[in-house]
């Protein structure tokens, strides 16, 4: 087994032991912070009616199910990931009716326009430049090859099409990133211990975020990648960052 297969078994194995509390503990820990910056996200997506999204390191679908709540909705949201159990919550996610949204149907429409198929970032199974659109909400410092995730995201995109990527991050700020280290580093494993039963995940996420390029060395591993009119923004004060890019037409 080579070490990126090796790496994917183990972070496929760690999000199926934590998936039954993993949205819990993402409000939590993030103070509902994770909604907004979802919706941040979308918005730098701006998708329009219609569309053919890719969600990349779908999880248990809450991004796919954000977007499906907006006034242009997709015609359809293909998701990708690795870890089954996450997958398997996030069908359920889209056909149960406390996921209702506007009208009592609503759920039942999100299922039917929201697809779950197993593959990895770096390998993705589809023909090159068919999605209109393509987002990942936390779920690239878990690629076990970022560069390649980066350009088969840039494959199967249109030409004209977007790419969108929520990361946590390490805030700038001195005193905000010191508070946050200590939040990262003693609180979040207790926490994500207690309420999971696996703090050790909880650990490999701080270390994740710690291992993560900084902003615009990220922003330049998208250009290498392809992509355009690249840029990002923090959100609250930097804990979280949107990057985007652009497949020229």
């Amino acid at each position: 087994m080579s070490p990126a297969d090796d790496k994917s078994r183990r972070i496929r194995h760690m999000f199926d032991r934590i998936g039954h509390r993993y949205d819990l503990l993402n409000h939590l820990l993030s103070g509902y912070s994770d909604i907004l910056w979802r919706r941040s996200a979308l918005r730098a997506l701006n998708p329009s009616a219609g569309d053919l999204l890719l969600d990349v390191g779908i999880g248990t679908g809450d991004l796919a199910l954000e977007a499906m709540k907006g006034k242009q909705k997709p015609a359809l949201i293909i998701g990708v990931d690795v870890a089954r159990e996450m997958m398997r919550i996030g069908r359920k996610k889209t056909k149960d009716p406390a996921y209702r949204m506007d009208h009592a149907d609503r759920a039942n429409r999100a299922g039917r326009a929201i697809r779950f198929v197993g593959g990895r970032a770096e390998s993705l199974p589809f023909r090159s430049g068919i999605f209109d659109g393509v987002m990942v909400a936390f779920g690239v410092r878990n690629f076990t090859d970022r560069a390649a995730g980066l350009q088969s995201m840039w494959r199967v995109l249109k030409p004209g099409g977007r790419l969108v990527v929520l990361e946590l991050s390490l805030p700038r700020y001195p005193l905000v990133r010191a508070l946050y280290r200590f939040y990262a580093v003693y609180v979040m494993p207790w926490i994500g211990g207690l309420i999971s039963g696996d703090a050790d995940a909880y650990r490999y996420l701080q270390r994740s975020v710690a291992a993560f390029p900084e902003r615009e060395r990220f922003r330049s591993l998208m250009e290498g990648a392809g992509f355009a009119d690249t840029g990002w923004r923090d959100l609250s004060l930097g804990v979280a960052t949107v990057y985007w890019g652009d497949k020229r037409s």
